[in-house]
């Protein structure tokens, strides 16, 4: 990791955690007006996570997509660049930070304990195809922490009608009024679609890549499954929604669990099965 890499690193994940902190806070107390201060110091995070990967650019000569290490900065990165994105087009869905924060946190925590080291980059990932299908990829993991952060937000508004319906003597202030369940509902589903939309271009990319560099479009690589299963589950949710009616709190954990075999893919894999060919994926 380069010395300036490393201050922005660090910096940016302390800013993080701190805003984490805040949102916590402003759950337990339900303090939603600290909200906007919370979502600027995130902004701020950004710009320093934004050096960090600049840094690491000028270090090493090329954009991070090698590593476990790159994976969770870039991923970290893309997932706070959506939430901000979200929040400014509308204010409502400044809240979502609460559940993107941590997950990013957690990401770039466990992308540094790899293998931060600069490397060059290896020959086989100098493609035009790998650069869409690493973009693509950002894309839609940033969609999917988005539906899951609406899938966290329902569960919160869900649980805090339940206390105002058991303690209608000391009635509990409607969490997050500017979000109806319709409202948030309507969103997990829309970054579903857009997230599995990216996803499919992201494999489709990646097999063009696959082609040239391997002589196969697939070679049911541990990644390559794992990507599969991960866009296959994501595909099952929109069926489950759209011909069975999943919607509200069963269709929330589902985003928030659909995460998880994302979150495998990208960091999990390489752990498990040390003979995937994806160059990208080891450290």
């Amino acid at each position: 990791m380069a010395y300036y890499e490393a201050i922005c690193f660090w910096l940016s994940l302390v800013i993080y955690a701190l805003s984490a902190g805040g949102y916590i806070y402003a759950l337990v107390f339900r303090n939603e007006k600290v909200v906007p201060k919370l979502l600027v110091l995130i902004g701020i995070g950004l710009l320093v996570h934004t050096g960090a990967v600049a840094a690491r650019y000028l270090a090493q000569g090329h954009f991070p997509w090698s590593t476990d290490y790159e994976n969770g900065l870039m991923g970290g990165w893309f997932i706070i660049a959506s939430t901000l994105f979200v929040a400014w087009r509308q204010k409502s869905l400044r809240v979502f930070a609460v559940a993107t924060v941590p997950t990013t946190m957690l990401i770039m925590g466990y992308g540094v304990m790899r293998n931060p080291s600069l490397a060059p980059m290896a020959a086989t990932l100098k493609s035009f195809w790998l650069a869409i299908h690493v973009f693509f990829a950002w894309l839609s993991f940033g969609a999917y922490a988005l539906a899951m952060a609406a899938g966290v937000i329902y569960l919160l508004k869900e649980r805090a009608a339940k206390e105002r319906g058991q303690a209608p003597a000391e009635p509990v202030p409607d969490r997050f009024a500017d979000l109806s369940p319709e409202r948030l509902d309507d969103l997990m589903f829309k970054y579903l679609v857009f997230g599995f939309i990216t996803n499919a271009i992201m494999i489709a990319a990646g097999s063009i890549w696959a082609k040239d560099l391997w002589g196969a479009y697939w070679s049911w690589d541990p990644v390559e499954t794992w990507s599969l299963i991960s866009w296959l589950m994501y595909g099952a949710a929109i069926h489950l929604r759209v011909t069975m009616g999943w919607r509200g709190t069963r269709f929330s954990w589902l985003m928030i669990a659909a995460l998880l075999t994302v979150i495998i893919n990208f960091f999990g894999v390489s752990i498990l099965m040390k003979s995937s060919v994806h160059v990208f994926k080891m450290s």
